[in-house]
């Protein structure tokens, strides 16, 4: 299977590392283009016990690779999963401004037919989504 991970932070990597293990190609897209060099370079960025010799191992036998283009990370996928920051609001609210400025550009990207997971929003926000390459269609929460 062809994931796009959008994210690199804790969930993002995480999940990017784990699924590349299970043998899947996996394509980490992030905004910081250091990041994404420090990580093509071998360098995680973050620490999780065991995280850093697995994303080595995954990306040197290329299942595991790092852009800033997210239209390069979408070539293909099969699916898309947004793992962006969702910062506390004024009020303590999530902030999902990102999660859904990402969502909106995988819409205007994508190519192909596409499931797109939310995994660090909270419950009921894009609890499915039916995504084509003509149109975006959150299912509403019922």
């Amino acid at each position: 299977m062809k994931l796009c991970i959008v994210g690199t932070g804790y969930v993002g990597l995480v999940s990017a590392a784990c699924f590349a293990e299970m043998g899947n190609s996996v394509t980490c897209i992030d905004v910081n283009k250091d990041v994404v060099a420090r990580l093509n370079a071998g360098s995680v960025h973050i620490f999780e016990p065991g995280l850093e010799p697995m994303v080595r191992r995954s990306h040197a036998d290329g299942r595991l690779k790092f852009t800033t283009s997210l239209a390069e990370g979408l070539v293909g996928a099969d699916c898309a999963f947004i793992c962006v920051g969702t910062p506390p609001g004024e009020d303590g609210s999530c902030d999902l401004h990102y999660v859904e400025q990402v969502a909106r550009e995988i819409g205007r990207t994508m190519e192909n037919d596409l499931i797109v997971c939310a995994p660090s929003s909270p419950k009921n926000w894009l609890p499915a989504a039916k995504i084509s390459t003509s149109r975006w269609s959150p299912t509403p929460s019922s």
